[in-house]
């Protein structure tokens, strides 16, 4: 299999890597020659779009800006494309006379092989192409199929969902240096608190407020500390962050 990866910046040089066991050529078309310094071995190739072409599968990492001019190159290419390019419908991208086409959601997760990638198909695929690209996406992290039309609610949810857990990440390890723990101390504590607590929920699949409930005891240290989160509006604090990154996605998703 050839795979051509359009845009090798922070997200495409991550699927550049971890494809690089499923291809025998994978083409990089990137302006900046620097991002491309460490790929400088087969399977990786130099490409530029032309070259591009002969790719059975591309993905299409560019901004949001550079879209139209790159579909316009790749106007009727009759491989699978692959498009994480925010706000980009599949609509808009069959109006290029290119018609088997996945719109993906990853998020920074899957640097490490963890990530969320929610995925959308275009009517033309069928289900073994369908299979193959998800098998390709396997490789960074764990894939949901949905309905295009949520992709705006799974982009706050999960694009921008990271960066949220990562600022309250960081107020425990505060919190933890304020009580006197030491950085290093606190970020083993931390993290693992974070990952244990996620692998519990997906284990037992049970919902979260049943294992808060489990871990409270009558006139506890932890009801103490729910009762204070509530105090400062924590729980409707997060929610109403995911539903304004949501509005907006919509707001530039109609753009």
């Amino acid at each position: 299999m050839t795979i051509g990866i359009v845009g090798v910046g922070n997200m495409g040089s991550i699927f550049a890597e971890k494809f690089s066991k499923e291809a025998e050529r994978i083409l990089l078309v990137e302006k900046d020659s620097e991002k491309l310094s460490r790929f400088d071995a087969p399977p990786y190739e130099v490409a530029d779009l032309e070259k591009a072409r002969e790719a059975d599968l591309i993905v299409l990492a560019v901004k949001p800006q550079d879209a139209p001019v790159v579909l316009g190159t790749l106007k009727g290419f009759d491989g699978i494309l692959l498009s994480i390019v925010a706000g980009l419908k599949i609509e808009e991208i069959r109006k290029y006379g290119i018609h088997k086409v996945a719109r993906i959601m990853p998020n920074v997760a899957v640097r490490v092989g963890e990530g969320v990638l929610a995925t959308a198909f275009s009517a033309d695929m069928s289900s073994e192409e369908r299979e193959l690209v998800k098998s390709l996406l396997e490789k960074l992290g764990f894939v949901v199929e949905i309905e295009e039309k949520l992709f705006s609610a799974v982009t706050a949810l999960t694009g921008s969902g990271p960066a949220f857990i990562f600022v309250v990440v960081e107020a425990f390890l505060d919190a933890a240096l304020k009580m006197g723990i030491p950085l290093d101390t606190a970020k083993e504590l931390v993290y693992r608190l974070f990952r244990g607590s996620a692998e519990l929920l997906i284990e037992t699949d049970e919902h979260p407020a049943l294992w808060k409930h489990r871990v409270s005891s009558p006139a506890g240290t932890t009801i103490e500390g729910l009762i204070t989160m509530e105090r400062f509006a924590v729980r409707s604090g997060v929610i109403e962050s995911l539903v304004s990154s949501y509005k907006r996605a919509l707001e530039l998703e109609e753009k």
